[in-house]
């Protein structure tokens, strides 16, 4: 298990990063902060989240919607690049069987 921090920016982007940074030293003015633990399943392929704690640099706590959040940009960044490569590579296989 990996634990990282996350902030989470007024445009409800996250920012994830190594737990050996103070939160305040990657942005100040957010609207939650915490800690997180990020899980990569197979079937179907995407990502879970769970999120908790709070950042006493920022003083600011865990959101309600965090996890959605974060999980959402993360499988909407990288999962979908996953599922297009895949998605081509069968159509190339497709391709070559039907020659």
């Amino acid at each position: 298990m990996h634990i990282l921090k996350y902030v989470i920016n007024e445009k409800k982007i996250p920012v994830i990063f190594s737990k050996d940074i103070p939160h305040c030293d990657v942005m100040s003015d957010v609207i939650s902060a915490g800690f997180l633990i990020v899980k990569f399943e197979m079937n179907p392929q995407k990502f879970a989240v769970k999120c908790f704690g709070e950042s006493s640099s920022l003083n600011k706590k865990k959101g309600d919607e965090d996890e959605t959040l974060i999980e959402n940009y993360l499988n909407n960044q990288f999962c979908s690049i996953v599922n297009l490569k895949k998605d081509s590579s069968e159509v190339s296989e497709e391709q070559t069987r039907s020659k």
